[in-house]
């Protein structure tokens, strides 16, 4: 009890950065994961999530544990929400798939692909599709992408669910896609048989979606390199904003469709907040309903209605926000942490007006104890603003006719809630590079320095700079790591040199953000840091405090 109110009396004294009014805010404390004490905003329609939010649990149908089992393999291998908006018809994609070429399968196939143009797509040994790729069967047989290609990622040779795809590549998908199709289209064209026609139409069909969804995503965005997604994009295309792409061509509407581009966040966090997006503008139980206006869209909100009250899609609800994992270093990167280090950069991480003011606070030995979902405002981060300014009123009031999201600043919190960035509890961050919600800082010790001294450029690669945590800077590319004792040498890492774009690595600068840490300080604190763990969800039933 005396650790909760250490931390409850830190959070409670902190004056949000910026001096915005959310200090006053009649805050309440729930217990989370962990113990961990949630302080949230009453005003607020929906408090942070509990398993006993989920129909079927509070209906006694299914279990937290049974669910996320559920929801693990539909997050792999299942496309509940349908698909992206183009697949490849299946049996054009089994024409290059099948036969597989020999030796490897199609594990070759995919290899092959991925070194002519890395799609960011895990291949996993004996499975006949990377991770991210699925067979769907409705609306008619494709070959698709669902959730896991984005918010998956491989750190240190694992794939982790929840963590951003930091070499997802939507332009190599897309122009694969692309490309088996228009080679399949004359030979279809010749085929007389009803069959042939009837592939030839859905092959047209699916090419047409491709093309208009290609030109609504990306035209004339910047920074799309590998790891990045335009996230304002999707939602004008989802709340019919943005429906031809003539719009992006005319100069005075071209200006309204900002691109916003991010990388995907860590889901993590989710089961500790309840302001959601890089830019918390939305108050909402859970975060994977909103994509799925992608694929239905207004005109069929009763459809979509249904969909997320069935089994399939609370399972998927419950593996999101409750079932993705938050790891120790030492279990992902194999080495020790300096715990004198460490200890020492505990101080320095709760030290007044510090990161603990916005990140919450954790114990001697890293793991959560107190968090307060807050937006920090865009003249206090001062990260790249485009995103958070991409989420317009115009925008965001298009998504909350229908009860399941709300927009705090569209109900008179605007002081509290405007355009800014939210922080995050801090779950196993260290895995979480490139940094800023632009990933255009390469490792810890790069978001540690002034803004002017940051890399503007980086090698994205699989091996991990595990003493500055990230990817490697300099000129020239990291050495490969020594092979195990006994064992040849293996092929050299797979490195791709990214040139930040101008503005992506500005912000998050200053001595509230610990830049202006003198070289001992600023290592001590990365070793601590490199501890910051969260509490998974367990059955027990979470209660609110008075």
């Amino acid at each position: 009890m005396r650790r909760l109110a250490v931390g409850l009396g830190c959070l409670a004294a902190v004056v949000v950065l910026g001096g915005a009014a959310l200090a006053g805010a009649p805050w309440r404390v729930v217990t989370g994961p962990g113990n961990v004490a949630l302080l949230q905003d009453p005003r607020l329609r929906f408090p942070v999530p509990r398993p006993g939010d989920l129909p079927m649990i509070a209906r006694g149908e299914a279990t937290l544990t049974t669910l996320l089992r559920e929801g693990e393999r539909i997050w792999y291998f299942g496309a509940p929400l349908e698909g992206e908006p183009f697949g490849v018809p299946t049996e054009v994609f089994d024409l290059f798939a099948d036969p597989p070429p020999a030796p490897g399968g199609r594990a070759a196939l995919f290899g092959l692909i991925d070194e002519l143009a890395r799609t960011g797509l895990h291949m996993v040994p004996g499975e006949a599709l990377p991770r991210g790729i699925v067979r769907i069967r409705s609306p008619e047989p494709l070959v698709t992408q669902n959730c896991s290609a984005c918010h998956s990622g491989v750190v240190q040779g694992r794939l982790w669910a929840g963590v951003g795809n930091k070499f997802y590549n939507q332009r190599a998908i897309i122009d694969g896609a692309r490309a088996m199709m228009r080679a399949v289209i004359p030979l279809l064209e010749a085929r007389p048989d009803e069959a042939g026609r009837d592939l030839l139409a859905r092959t047209r069909r699916q090419m047409t979606k491709l093309e208009r969804y290609d030109a609504l995503y990306s035209r004339g965005c910047r920074g799309l390199g590998p790891g990045m997604i335009t996230a304002a994009r999707i939602w004008q295309i989802s709340s019919k904003m943005l429906w031809d792409p003539a719009q992006l061509t005319e100069r005075s509407m071209a200006a309204e469709f900002a691109c916003g581009a991010t990388k995907p966040p860590p889901l993590n966090t989710l089961r500790f907040r309840n302001t959601l997006f890089w830019d918390g503008s939305v108050n909402s139980l859970w975060v994977a309903h909103w994509p799925m206006f992608d694929f239905f869209g207004f005109d069929q909100y009763d459809r979509w209605k249904q969909l997320v009250e069935s089994r399939a899609i609370q399972a998927m609800d419950a593996f999101v926000v409750f079932g993705t994992p938050s790891p120790s270093w030492v279990s992902v990167m194999g080495t020790p942490v300096d715990r004198a280090q460490a200890a020492r950069g505990y101080g320095v991480f709760h030290a007044a007006q510090s990161c603990a003011s916005c990140h919450g606070t954790h114990d001697a030995a890293g793991m959560l104890r107190a968090f307060r979902s807050a937006v920090t405002p865009l003249a206090v981060v001062r990260t790249d603003p485009e995103r958070a300014l991409a989420a317009s009123d115009a925008l965001l009031e298009r998504f909350t006719p229908y009860g399941w999201a709300w927009v705090p600043r569209l109900s008179g919190l605007a002081a509290d809630y405007g355009p800014g960035y939210a922080a995050s509890p801090l779950c196993s961050t260290f895995m979480n590079y490139p940094y800023l919600h632009t990933g255009a800082v390469a490792n810890l010790d790069q978001l540690l320095r002034p803004e002017h001294a940051r890399a503007p450029a980086f090698w994205l690669g699989d091996v991990v700079d595990k003493e500055r945590v990230g990817f490697f800077t300099g000129a020239l590319p990291p050495p490969p790591p020594p092979p195990p004792l006994g064992t040849a040498p293996a092929p050299p890492p797979r490195l791709e040199r990214r040139v930040v774009p101008a503005g992506h690595a500005l912000g998050h600068s200053g001595a509230a953000f610990g830049t202006t840490l003198g070289e001992e300080d600023r290592r001590a604190l990365i070793e601590y840091v490199k501890t910051l763990r969260c509490p998974e969800e367990t059955e027990a039933p979470l209660a609110a405090q008075p």
